[in-house]
């Protein structure tokens, strides 16, 4: 039994040493199909590297030749560009110049124009200086006259004084020759001709007196011809100054109308108190200079306009119209329904307005009749306004005739007057500010002749609009700021130059406006 299991055992055992000499020849197997599996992988690897270097190179040369594309593309999308813009700036050069040639066109169009206009004024003030020469010869020449005549009567009063003195010292002698005589009889009948030589020489005395006083004035006339100087004007576009008439008129009196006069002063009219109407006349600083009340049963609608630097027309109480004169504060007026025959009991005057240069008064009341008065309020005449206007609810002088403001048919109009009839010139233009359904309130001129108008909308917005002298067209135009309720306008000359002044009732204040 042990036989055999040693004989197993030794079977075993040589097949142990087979299963050894098999393993080391599979670990030496496995080792050379590692290397060849090795060596495969390699050259796998290094074709596939190759492979894709390759493919690396490829796509790097199609993307040169895809950016070249793009470059190419691009230089020839900005050089159609390029083509493209220099035709629209060629375009563009040509219209260019067209409208640089246009303007030049127009501007030396403009420069002709303005040089003949300064030619033309240029020659019209030389002209004025020539005249404004000769009158001043003139006057110089009847100074010189005046001067010898004066002189001449001052000779005769000094030789007539002469023998005045030479009876005054015979007189003296014979009162000395009087007293020394003492001689009661003498007396009697020397007195009584000595009294009546001292009258007489005490009359010649004071004849003699009263004539010395105007021995040493001249009257000098003003120049018939005045000079002025025209230029464009404007608007400031702020106010320049404020005049507070608190001061003035209290808490009580109102204000209906203003006017400015050409040495500066402004004077005011409106409501006193119950059954009267003031006249106040102030200064450009607002100071008080004259003030005058005047008795109205109806004191709510008055106006007032200057006919010489001393006397302002005026009208208040329905029908009333009047001159007041600043120079002794005097004062006459007539009512309307005596003087004028077809005096419509329902009428009512609106408006006032003078003619300096004729001495003449215009009326405007509410229909198509407006009324003239010499300085005397004599009725001269009657214009009839032309059909389509309602009422001259304010009126101003103008170049051709009258500025009229109808506020019924919110339109202002330029009016030519021919004797007693009247024809529309043009029309004014209403401001062109949207949202405003404007009506003129009033209108006044400058110096030269250009025209303003107080538009106003409702109770608070106001324009002022500043048309051409030729056919009414807009210049400017210069809305007041804020809730001002402008009640009146009007210009006034003042030392520095000449001014637009508007009464803002709702401050009881004067705004200056500078017409530069």
């Amino acid at each position: 039994m042990l036989k055999s299991k040693v004989a197993d055992s030794m079977q075993y055992k040589e097949k142990a040493y087979q299963v050894q000499e098999e393993i080391r020849k599979t670990e030496e197997k496995l080792d050379l199909n590692v290397d060849r599996e090795k060596l495969k992988a390699q050259e796998q690897l290094d074709a596939e590297e190759k492979r894709i270097k390759e493919e690396i190179r490829n796509a790097e040369e199609e993307l040169k030749r895809r950016l070249g594309e793009l470059e190419e593309g691009v230089r020839a999308k900005e050089l159609l560009r390029k083509k493209d813009l220099e035709k629209k700036i060629k375009k563009l050069r040509e219209e260019y110049e067209l409208v640089c040639q246009e303007e030049r066109r127009e501007a030396d169009s403009s420069s002709k124009k303005l040089r003949e206009e300064n030619k033309r004024e240029t020659e019209r003030l030389q002209e004025g200086l020539r005249f404004v020469n000769d009158e001043i010869r003139e006057l110089l020449t009847s100074l010189e006259t005046q001067k010898d005549e004066q002189a001449r009567k001052n000779k005769e009063l000094s030789d007539q004084f002469d023998k005045i003195v030479k009876r005054f010292e015979t007189v003296t002698t014979t009162v000395d020759c009087i007293r020394a005589a003492q001689n009661d009889w003498a007396d009697v009948q020397c007195i009584p001709n000595v009294c009546r030589a001292i009258n007489l020489l005490s009359k010649d005395v004071k004849n003699g007196n009263t004539r010395l006083w105007n021995l040493s004035v001249v009257e000098v006339g003003g120049l018939s011809h005045s000079v002025t100087v025209r230029r464009k004007a404007g608007i400031s576009k702020d106010v320049e100054s404020v005049i507070d008439m608190w001061i003035v008129m209290g808490t009580q009196w109102r204000i209906m109308d203003i006017t400015g006069n050409t040495d500066g002063s402004i004077a005011v009219i409106g409501r006193a108190k119950h059954s009267q109407t003031h006249l106040t006349v102030i200064n450009m600083k607002g100071d008080l200079l004259q003030q005058k009340v005047i008795t109205a049963s109806n004191e709510n609608w008055s106006k007032c306009s200057f006919l010489t630097q001393s006397q302002i027309a005026f009208i208040c109480d329905g029908d009333k119209l009047g001159i007041y004169d600043m120079r002794d504060q005097s004062l006459k007026s007539v009512m309307l329904k005596d003087v004028i025959t077809n005096w419509h009991s329902d009428q009512w005057v609106y408006s006032v307005t003078t003619d300096p240069a004729n001495g003449n008064i215009i009326v405007g009341c509410d229909s198509r009749y407006v009324y003239v008065f010499n300085v005397q309020l004599k009725h001269i005449k009657t214009i009839t306004l032309p059909a389509g206007i309602q009422g001259a609810h304010d009126i101003a002088m103008y170049e051709v005739g009258l500025l009229v403001c109808d506020i019924d048919s919110k339109q202002a109009f330029a009016v030519t007057v021919h004797g007693t009839a009247s024809q529309v010139k043009y029309e004014f233009t209403s401001p062109t500010i949207e949202g405003g359904d404007w009506w003129p309130r009033r209108g006044c001129t400058d110096q030269n002749g250009y025209v303003y108008m107080l538009w106003m909308e409702g109770g608070d917005r106001s324009v002022i609009v500043r048309y051409s002298k030729d056919g009414g067209q807009i210049e400017m135009m210069r809305e007041v700021d804020g809730n001002h309720n402008i009640q009146s306008m009007t210009s006034v000359q003042t030392n520095q130059g000449e001014k637009l002044l508007l009464y803002q009732s709702s401050q009881t204040q004067l705004l200056v406006y500078g017409l530069v």
